[in-house]
């Protein structure tokens, strides 16, 4: 377990307490790499109401080292990682940020949240050729939000430096989080997912990486080269774009292998 400061301990003990279509199974759990140390994060629960979300959170190693705010990453998980065993959202790209090359070069703070099972961070199916944003967010995302709240509020995290990644229905996530609170972000990583075109404007000022394989049978490529469209109409000049011409969904191993993709994300800071 990482030693953390007394601001970040008691951060945990009080979000412990706070109270208030399926897409087909994502990666070939066999053959993929070593699973993530859990005992490197701390675990928790964000309870509201009758809605509960677990997530877990990882000091870098760098972090370690600074009393100063730290940037915040959001990862949002893909469909086949949700539960409530607090602990398969961390199967997927996590190992990524667990690399001595990341840990120990960038200060960060590294949010996991859970899924339930049959929940969405949006309400759409995502094997149609579009979708519009519903007004209201899921529950799911409103936890998500809430749990940044806290971070930046509690003074662990920056609120300058805030992140958000994501894989499949988790890039979904990444766009529905962008569109409506995007004076929230300072970036975004957004893999295999899709948005709704008509709040581009919303992010004419943000630096997206996005991703998508051009043979993906489940999530649409155009539901990425939409987004990029609408973004570059909308002024956006700090996009990048890539696709992969031979591979389908499972391509998010690829995006995060990018050379100087967490340089890019660490660069990025609010209003530069």
């Amino acid at each position: 377990m990482f030693s953390i400061t007394s601001r970040l301990s008691a951060l945990f003990v009080f979000l412990a307490l706070l109270t208030g279509n399926t897409l087909w199974a994502q990666g070939n759990k066999n053959v993929a790499p070593p699973f993530p140390d859990t005992t490197l994060f701390e675990s928790g629960r964000y309870v509201e109401g009758n809605d509960t979300l677990p997530y877990r959170l990882y000091r870098s190693v760098k972090a370690e080292s600074t009393t100063e705010v730290v940037p915040l990453v959001v990862f949002l998980h893909g469909a086949g990682e949700r539960g409530n065993d607090n602990s398969n959202q961390l199967f997927h790209c996590i190992r990524f940020f667990l690399e001595d090359s990341v840990t120990n070069q960038y200060p960060f703070v590294l949010l996991v949240p859970q899924c339930p099972n049959e929940q969405r961070w949006v309400n759409t199916d995502w094997t149609l050729p579009e979708h519009q944003m519903e007004a209201e967010p899921t529950a799911q995302m409103k936890a998500v939000f809430a749990l940044i709240d806290c971070l930046n509020g509690c003074g662990v995290t920056d609120p300058n430096r805030v992140y958000v990644c994501g894989i499949s229905m988790g890039g979904f996530g990444v766009w529905d989080a962008l569109q409506r609170r995007p004076e929230t972000f300072a970036a975004g990583i957004a893999i295999c997912g899709g948005g709704d075109p008509a709040y581009a404007k919303r992010m004419k000022d943000m630096p997206i990486y996005v991703f998508h394989g051009q043979k993906d049978k489940l999530v649409k490529p155009i539901r990425s080269a939409q987004m990029v469209n609408a973004l570059r109409a909308a002024g956006n000049t700090k996009l990048k774009y890539v696709t992969y011409s031979q591979l389908g969904h499972l391509c998010w191993d690829q995006a995060f292998s990018t050379p100087g993709i967490f340089h890019w994300l660490f660069s990025q800071k609010k209003n530069q």
